[in-house]
């Protein structure tokens, strides 16, 4: 079942990806045609000429302007055509006939990336999320994006914020199966949840051996924020040492995922020997959630629908479900006071 929300900002692609010439890209399957013009500010359409359909990815760009290489139709960064070759007045006849024009969308560069907002028709009320810490000066940051991921994202939400798969799909890289109570801390409002483990000692992992040497409690916290963002937080009974995972999951089409990744650190180590550790451990832990999550989807889609057996120890994924509905069904009173806490004991 699609679970969209379109009335938000979405990562589109780096800032280093988009240059002066159209890219195509899709998200939310709407397909959409970026490029700069020649005051480099990024400019978003409908990946559609109004005049035949010809992808406007496939034409060139003048100025701020974009040009189908079907018939020569121009349209400026509002998506108003400005000239039809063979034509008299083509501006005065797209302001009388807005068929004439592209469908433009908003779209905003942010801490290196390029966001679009994906309701037609309406304002943003938002900005997009900001990544925090990547401007701290005592912390590093470094950043990471997947292929597309043939899952749907909400799973890829819960495998990423869930502590339980750990010690199968990761095992020896993140815990080990001497597990131990720790008591788990889950709370909600009406854009968050967030799931808060405590009492966490002597973590088993090389992630946690190397990262975090000497440390002997951790704080870790999983946390989802609406639209789209999942986020690991792991502190430690060392002051200063932090680690912020936050990802965005950018959906292309219900089973297609993209995913952009921030990562930012402060700890023991060296910054440089921080990263040089952590950016081959954080991709080898992805291409090992990949593989289970294709999986499931696979499998999935081969039973015709998601039928699954939940208990207890499924922290994350109910309330990922009810703020995506809530959202979804009322999103203009998602800014309603809403509290949620709950704390169980599970054994991780």
């Amino acid at each position: 079942m699609k679970n969209y929300i379109y009335s938000d900002w979405y990562i589109v692609c780096t800032s280093r990806e988009l240059k002066h010439q159209p890219i195509a890209r899709t998200v939310l399957e709407i397909p959409l045609v970026l490029f700069r013009g020649s005051n480099k500010k990024p400019i978003a359409l409908l990946d559609k000429c109004p005049h035949r359909n010809v992808p406007l990815s496939q034409g060139w760009v003048r100025e701020n302007q974009i040009i189908c290489r079907y018939h020569g139709w121009k349209f400026d960064a509002d998506g108003i055509c400005q000239e039809i070759p063979g034509l008299c007045n083509a501006t005065n006849n797209s302001k009388n006939n807005h068929k004439l024009n592209a469908v433009s969308y908003p779209v905003i560069e942010q801490d290196n990336f390029i966001w679009v907002y994906c309701q037609l028709n309406e304002e943003p009320k938002t900005q997009p999320f900001k990544f925090p810490l990547i401007n701290e000066s005592n912390f590093s940051t470094f950043y990471w994006q997947a292929r597309g991921i043939k899952a749907a994202s909400v799973n890829i939400v819960e495998n990423f914020l869930d502590a339980t798969h750990t010690h199968f799909v990761h095992a020896g890289l993140i815990r080990n199966q001497n597990r131990k109570n720790v008591n788990v801390q889950i709370t909600r409002n009406a854009k968050m949840v967030e799931a808060m483990y405590l009492g966490e000692q002597n973590i088993s992992g090389l992630i946690y051996q190397l990262l975090a040497p000497g440390c002997q409690e951790i704080v870790s916290i999983g946390r989802f924020i609406l639209p789209s963002i999942a986020q690991l937080e792991y502190r430690t009974d060392k002051e200063g040492y932090k680690l912020l995972i936050s990802l965005f999951l950018t959906p292309i089409s219900e089973n297609l995922t993209k995913l952009y990744a921030v990562v930012t650190f402060h700890w023991g180590l060296p910054n440089w020997l921080g990263k040089l550790i952590a950016i081959p451990l954080f991709y080898i832990a992805v291409q090992q959630d990949t593989k289970i999550l294709e999986l499931q989807a696979t499998n999935i889609k081969k039973f015709a629908g998601e039928d699954f057996a939940s208990t207890a120890i499924d922290v994350i994924k109910p309330h990922i479900s009810y703020l995506q509905k809530q959202y979804i069904s009322n999103h203009c009173n998602n800014d309603k006071d809403e509290i949620f806490v709950k704390s169980i004991i599970i054994k991780i």
